[in-house]
């Protein structure tokens, strides 16, 4: 039986890339984060791993031990925490945070991403067992954009892949071809309720990442909770650039996107 290791962030994004990898026959080993990680993942996999992020560089050791060679990388960490707690990390990590160039939470992944190769672990790709949730192209609800929504989506999407090729965030807001709202820590679904606070009805929501992005530390990811962010702002359409962002649960997703009258484009 293959071994996979998963190193977990929060959200039930391991939980669901668990269960698909041990319905094609892996025996999954887990790392979760005491700080980050849902506990009901301990019931998905075949042994399970905790460490507060103080422990962190005690992981590779932990899956060596463990006999794992490939590993994969799930769900957020939220990247305030580096600000928040760079003194409390243990003195492996605190060695390697002296070379990254900035403190945005992408250049702390490739770092880590980095490290674990050097220790002789494989990376898989973020989406490698949820591939059916990563659309291609298309319009995917019954709701379609209006052509004002179309032009925003075109321009958003231009827009998003420079900003995320700076490192400041994967989602824009849009309303009428000007910027409202743009990703830096807080997230998608805060950005969300920004832009409605601004600018109310009317925007498009466009999730993007740089073209060079590397997708086995962060595949960009829309769930349920973007979609009630998008209701409560009162904006009805939400652009992905397709084959690269995950819409989670899709078919559920699509499901409560047309129950709300809401669309969800592949651009």
């Amino acid at each position: 039986m293959p071994k996979l290791g998963l190193i977990a962030g929060n959200r039930s994004f391991p939980i669901h890339v668990a269960r698909a990898a041990k319905a094609l026959g892996y025996e999954v080993i887990a790392v979760g984060l005491k700080e980050e990680t849902d506990p009901s993942l301990e019931r998905e996999v075949d042994a399970m791993h905790w460490v507060s992020f103080s422990e962190i560089g005690s992981v590779p050791r932990l899956l060596k031990q463990s006999g794992v060679q490939e590993l994969i990388l799930v769900g957020q960490i939220r990247p305030e925490r580096l600000l928040q707690g760079e003194g409390k990390f243990d003195s492996v990590v605190q060695q390697l945070f002296k070379f990254l160039p900035d403190h945005s939470g992408a250049s702390a992944m490739k770092m880590a991403v980095r490290y674990l190769e050097s220790q002789g672990f494989r990376i898989l790709h973020s989406g490698t067992f949820l591939k059916q949730w990563i659309p291609s192209a298309g319009v995917l609800t019954r709701r379609k954009p209006s052509e004002e929504e179309r032009q925003d989506l075109a321009y958003g999407a231009k827009i998003a892949r420079q900003l995320a090729g700076l490192g400041i965030g994967q989602t824009i807001v849009v309303r009428r071809k000007a910027v409202v709202a743009v990703e830096a820590m807080e997230g998608t679904d805060q950005t969300i309720r920004r832009a409605g606070a601004i600018a109310g009805s009317g925007c498009v929501v466009v999730k993007s990442c740089e073209m060079e992005h590397d997708m086995r530390f962060d595949i960009p990811v829309v769930g349920l909770e973007t979609l009630r962010a998008m209701e409560e702002a009162q904006i009805a359409c939400i652009g992905v650039e397709g084959g690269r962002v995950l819409l989670f649960n899709m078919p559920e997703l699509i499901e409560k996107a047309d129950q709300s009258d809401l669309t969800i484009a592949a651009l």
